[in-house]
């Protein structure tokens, strides 16, 4: 018989910890990258590509969650 309650003890410790976990996971997704766009952001490159590409609304972390790089005007890298 106690055998009988450990088992329901542990099962419900284990959905409520799904639950739990579950829950945390929701928020988590929620804090992604915001999208606003670098004003001094003139183009980004891509690799394994060298091409420029332009007409971007990036900003340092959405451009790093793709593994690219943003570089202003004058050609020197923005978000060191």
């Amino acid at each position: 018989m106690a055998t009988a309650s450990k088992i329901g003890f542990l099962t419900l410790l284990v959905v409520w910890g799904i639950l739990v976990l579950g829950s945390n996971m929701d928020q988590a997704e929620a804090q992604g990258c915001p999208r606003n766009c670098d004003p001094d952001a003139d183009y980004m490159i891509c690799p394994p590509s060298t091409t420029q590409i332009r007409e971007i609304c990036e900003n340092c972390c959405t451009a790093k969650a793709r593994g690219c790089q943003l570089y202003s005007n004058d050609g020197s890298p923005i978000c060191n």
